[in-house]
């Protein structure tokens, strides 16, 4: 009889370390997810923060580059323009115009914002002189010229 009892109560013992085992291994399962879950979030939340960086970055050099742009053609450009098809100046003014416009908007951008366009977009010069383009064709269509 005593050999029964032995034996039952190491099977109990037994069946409750297998299930606190068990549970133990359900516990550990839940909290790797938890901690999945969380990481996941957290990718999320500093994907988010970077495109925010990013489109904050792109609205300021956009701002800066029609601002800047804008009063170059008001002040010089168009009759710099119109010297260089009358023949009275070379194109050479015209394209040292632009590098000056290229080199005002480049001193004007926060080195930060400049990392971050370039993180994102591979080259910050390459992207200031796309949009110094594109903003000078933009003002020339607005203006009829």
């Amino acid at each position: 009889m005593e050999t029964i009892q032995t034996m039952a109560s190491e099977l109990l013992i037994n069946l409750a370390l297998g299930i606190i085992t068990l549970l133990g291994a359900y516990g550990m399962y839940y909290i790797t997810r938890a901690a999945g879950k969380v990481r996941e979030q957290t990718r999320q939340i500093k994907d988010q923060q970077r495109r925010q960086l990013l489109l904050d970055a792109l609205d300021d050099v956009e701002t800066l580059a029609t601002v800047t742009v804008a009063a170059i053609e008001q002040t010089t450009a168009k009759e710099l323009r119109e010297a260089v098809m009358d023949g009275e100046v070379s194109k050479d003014e015209l394209i040292a115009l632009s590098l000056k416009a290229y080199e005002d908007i480049k001193a004007k951008v926060a080195p930060e914002a400049q990392r971050v366009i370039a993180d994102n977009l591979g080259s910050f010069d390459d992207y200031l002189t796309r949009l110094i383009e594109s903003k000078v064709l933009e003002i020339k269509a607005a203006t009829g010229q």
